[in-house]
């Protein structure tokens, strides 16, 4: 898997938190569906990398919901996505 689908998920996240100018937790499943992604594991995949590389956070009551992080907003920063 290419690094463009890990920038486009954490994007396709920022752009969600952005949106409602506060930091929120949003269902990682809806979002793939939103890149076109329907595979719940290859989601699964990619959130696991993006948590395990500190970009992305797990809610603490469901795996399901994630937000982005202040290290996944400065990787955006620096790719200039």
């Amino acid at each position: 898997m290419s690094n463009e689908v890990f920038d486009k998920f954490l994007l396709k996240l920022f752009e969600k938190t952005a949106d409602k100018g506060e930091i929120g937790y949003y269902n990682r499943y809806e979002i793939g569906k939103e890149l076109g992604l329907l595979n719940k594991t290859e989601v699964d995949r990619i959130v696991r990398i993006l948590v395990g590389d500190g970009f992305v956070a797990d809610n603490e009551v469901t795996d399901l919901k994630i937000r982005i992080t202040d290290e996944g907003k400065k990787r955006l920063e620096n790719n200039q996505i």
